[in-house]
């Protein structure tokens, strides 16, 4: 993470490799500094940028900033439709083409208007600049991630107090961000559930927070078959791993968070064809999203208790492999009939919603890459929210909204249980039918859940075919910072 000041001086001073100013389309220059505003207005004049959105245009040495090696003019459009999340976008966008290039020392002018909050307009600027910088280099022959050093925004006289404040949780949210990346980017082999286990235990050691593993014996005594059942294709042993956060003073609430950590999903013996294996080192996001919350959350000192289950397994194909119409008795004593092992993660979750019951949480939400149905109808920037607690999906639907990582909700259709319906069970693992795939898959996870305030996000948003704005292709890292802003609320 690099340093990170929130000036309220010019900009015009700023001594370092380049110096990001977003503008807004149109004749007026909102409030840049004077020197600044004329080098923009010249390139706008002879047409060499017109200040589109995400437009770019780096300028070598400009005239107007002292000492700066490189101006970027990154357009925000027109400022009637600027929001906190374009500004966000547009200084991503600008600061990974920074990271590319090399730069180390990195400026940013806030972009100030009437018609946005100064000092939320402040924190988007930060977040769109240490969200894009990342670069996942681990597996290079020479790891030499590009990273930035400094970050200096510069506010152009505005007060800039709450934005001071509030970048301990900024930092902490865009951690978990790169966390998440990082665990989402690794090969399966190099991570998988005992591994994965032992990422967790120090880290937890780290921050100071509970932690338990499980192993397969564990697993065996506390009934959790389904899950078994899943991992016993691999050579690969299962792993439950519970952590626990809690505050320095009461909690305001408890919430057990519960993430799939499929470590690499083939299908099973239900076996996906080759490109639908390509990103499945991905299936354990769920996880990931949980573990790095957790950290997070000690990070920013929330207010709140915090449980986190991690159900840690990989879905191989082998002679132990569980088999289609194999029944399992889950941990809650309900039957299931696999008709498809390819749709394994609800199996998993299956067990891990029932241990998540007992723990007598305020709410309890997981987080799966569950349904490639999803995907097909949200594609991969948005991830569904299915609930049993209204009130709660709109307030997770807000902080999505206000942290720029998009979230829609999706119906649980009562209706649509009847087709999960067994002949030889208490229910199947899927329908026989490709229509309404990820709420039937919430449904099946809906009969396993003993709780009134249960929340299932389908993580259709997790990973990114093409890198955009802050996002590198890859896992996109999506979920601890609207988190954080519901769990710090």
């Amino acid at each position: 993470m690099p340093n990170v000041d929130i000036s309220s001086q010019s900009g015009k001073d700023f001594s370092g490799d380049v110096l990001i100013v977003p503008v807004f389309s149109g004749r007026e220059r909102h409030r840049l500094p004077l020197a600044i505003s004329k080098v923009a207005r010249q390139v706008m004049d002879e047409s060499d940028f017109k200040a589109d959105y995400l437009e770019l245009v780096p300028l070598h040495h400009p005239n107007g900033v002292k000492d700066c090696r490189w101006m970027l003019l990154v357009g925000l459009g027109e400022e009637e439709k600027v929001t906190h999340n374009k500004i966000r976008k547009a200084v991503g966008t600008a600061a990974r083409h920074s990271l590319k290039k090399g730069w180390k020392k990195i400026g940013v002018i806030s972009p100030s208007t009437s018609l946005l909050d100064h000092d939320e307009a402040q924190a988007a600027v930060v977040e769109g600049a240490l969200l894009a910088d990342y670069d996942f280099t681990a597996f290079k022959g020479k790891p030499e991630p590009k990273r930035f050093e400094t970050l200096e925004v510069f506010t152009n006289g505005d007060d800039t107090r709450k934005a001071r404040r509030r970048l301990p949780q900024i930092e902490a949210g865009v951690a978990a961000c790169h966390r998440v990346r990082d665990l989402g980017n690794t090969p399966a082999g190099d991570l998988y559930p005992e591994s994965f286990a032992e990422i967790a235990q120090k880290l937890a050691k780290q921050h100071k927070l509970g932690c338990e593993v499980m192993g397969p014996e564990d697993l065996q005594k506390g009934g959790f078959n389904a899950l078994l059942a899943v991992g016993q294709g691999s050579a690969r042993t299962p792993r439950v791993v519970k952590l626990e956060y809690k505050p320095k003073e009461k909690a305001k609430k408890h919430v057990v968070l519960v993430g799939k950590g499929v470590c690499f999903d083939s299908g099973g013996l239900s076996l996906k064809d080759a490109s639908g294996m390509e990103t499945m080192k991905g299936d354990m996001i769920g996880a990931a999203i949980v573990l790095a919350t957790l950290a997070a959350c000690a990070e920013a000192q929330a207010p709140v208790q915090v449980t986190g289950i991690m159900g840690l397994v990989e879905n191989m194909p082998s002679g132990t492999s569980y088999k289609p119409g194999d029944v399992l008795k889950s941990r809650s004593g309900k039957t299931i009939e696999v008709l498809n092992t390819d749709a394994e993660g609800r199996l998993v979750l299956a067990d891990l919603l029932d241990y998540a019951s007992g723990m007598g949480a305020d709410h309890v939400l997981d987080f799966a890459t569950l349904t490639g149905a999803c995907v097909v109808a949200l594609g991969d920037g948005v991830s569904a929210v299915f609930g049993t607690d209204q009130k709660l999906v709109e307030r997770l639907l807000d902080a999505g909204s206000t942290t720029g990582e998009h979230l829609w909700q999706l119906p649980l259709v009562e209706e649509y249980r009847d087709s999960l319906k067994s002949q030889v069970a208490d229910i199947k693992n899927i329908t026989g039918h490709r229509w309404g795939g990820s709420i039937t898959a919430a449904l099946f996870l809906k009969d396993f859940i003993k709780h009134e305030s249960w929340i299932h996000v389908d993580l259709a948003g997790s990973w990114s075919s093409a890198e955009r704005d802050y996002r590198p292709h890859g896992a996109t890292g999506e979920g601890p910072r609207w988190l954080l802003d519901w769990l710090l609320a």
